[in-house]
């Protein structure tokens, strides 16, 4: 299958393939080799050279673009988690539409930088009636930089909820650390009746676990000690981050999720969620912006 790209962006190390109905956009730098996916605007890999991925994908992810890919970096957008309506899909409808590819080229750094859209049709209007365009500018250098800008091309304010849903590669998240979530706000969602608290100590990831943390802007760590590294996620204009890993029992209600590669992941999320929802004016534009490190434990 030819993808319609290849001639428009024909630049060496950007290749555009298929994997059954999805389209792939395959980088090979100086600095790193990434996989990205047009379905979603998703980031399926990111490998910087001589290291092991940063990102998991599920071996039984479904490529036949009847649902997101299962892995990666999920764009959640215009709302995050369930939606306010019965029968619309959980983390919206973004993450299911084809993105438009409106630049592919390689920077003066050595760093590859892609730039997806998506806008309201006549399908995002039924479910959320709301015209927008949303960018996701991907930098695929010695980290992975994420920029996502949402516009508002309405008459009137809109409120959003978003996330950059994470699937982090690791090599065991049993108790596992997560730094930097400290003094946040922490809402527990697998205990309905479980009031908010402030989180007070370092975050030990002990599955099943989703967990929100709110008026949380600071730098989050994630210590991948079988990996021997750490994982360093800074962000801008975003206060919340989730964690979420659906442990041994939850895990077999996905049907892309092998019921064992619990073991292999956990989701570290940033954005603006729940009571950190943001409301854009009219012909006003977002940006959420977050970047991924990796870096060897001290």
């Amino acid at each position: 299958m030819t993808s319609r790209y290849q001639e428009q962006f024909s630049v060496e190390g950007i290749k555009f393939t298929h994997r059954e109905k999805v389209e792939l956009i395959e980088i090979d730098n100086a600095f790193a080799k990434a996989t990205i996916t047009t379905l979603g605007g998703s980031v399926l890999s990111f490998m910087p050279k001589g290291q092991k991925d940063l990102l998991w994908v599920s071996d039984t992810a479904v490529y036949d673009g009847s649902k997101p890919v299962r892995g990666g970096v999920p764009v959640c957008w215009p709302w995050f988690g369930a939606a306010k309506q019965a029968g619309l899909p959980a983390h919206g409808f973004v993450r299911s539409m084809v993105w438009n590819v409106e630049k592919a080229v390689h920077l003066d750094t050595g760093a590859t930088r892609v730039l997806l859209a998506c806008e309201s049709d006549e399908n995002t209007m039924a479910q959320w009636p709301h015209p927008f365009s949303l960018k996701l500018c991907i930098e695929i250098g010695e980290s992975l930089i994420l920029t996502l800008i949402s516009a508002n091309l309405s008459d009137e304010s809109i409120d959003i909820t978003e996330a950059l849903h994470t699937y982090f590669a690791v090599a065991n998240p049993v108790g596992m650390q997560i730094k930097g979530l400290e003094k946040s706000t922490h809402l527990d969602k697998l205990a309905s009746d479980a009031p908010a608290e402030i989180q007070n100590e370092i975050v030990v990831l002990n599955p099943p676990k989703d967990s929100v943390y709110l008026n949380q802007t600071g730098t989050v760590a994630i210590i991948d000690a079988d990996n021997n590294r750490q994982i360093i996620i800074e962000k801008r204009n975003s206060q919340s981050s989730v964690v979420w890993n659906p442990g041994p029992e939850i895990v077999k209600g996905f049907a892309d999720i092998d019921d064992q590669a619990w073991l292999e992941f956990a989701c570290v999320e940033s954005g603006n969620v729940l009571d950190n929802f943001i409301t854009l004016p009219s012909k006003a534009e977002h940006m959420l912006s977050v970047q991924y490190s990796i870096e060897p434990l001290a």
